[in-house]
């Protein structure tokens, strides 16, 4: 089913495509310098699960933002609680599986979490404040 993005979710996906490339990158120079540090693989599920659940997330609120504000915001505070569980049981699933790499594992994942948690925010706020909320 082909799903049509108006122009502000458009700018986000380019902009979140833009950020895990940087991130990516990022990550491939420091397992280059650091093999010990963190897995590439481990770190990119760790990106690919930050995308999913941020593009899922954001395109519900988007949705949820065109009906009345208290509606939006009960499933934004639900939204982002179900976020943070889900990112704990992910992180400590990850934790557990490679206690080895336990340290470099969770100090990628608070990395990864401020910059998409940072992209998601500014690019939601840039919508509401385009619909007058």
């Amino acid at each position: 089913i082909p799903i049509k993005l108006k122009s502000d979710s458009k700018s986000f996906f380019k902009t979140l495509i833009t950020l895990t490339v940087f991130l990516t990158g990022l990550a491939l120079l420091l397992v280059n310098y650091f093999p010990t540090l963190l897995s590439i693989n481990q770190y990119m599920m760790m990106i690919g699960f930050m995308v999913a659940v941020t593009s899922g997330v954001h395109l519900l609120l988007l949705n949820v933002s065109k009906g009345k504000p208290q509606k939006f915001i009960r499933v934004f505070m639900m939204a982002t609680m179900g976020k943070l569980v889900l990112y704990l049981i992910f992180i400590l699933s990850l934790a557990y599986y490679f206690r080895e790499q336990a340290g470099g594992l969770l100090i990628g994942f608070m990395i990864l979490y401020f910059c998409y948690t940072t992209l998601e925010v500014v690019y939601l706020r840039k919508h509401l404040d385009s619909q007058g909320v």
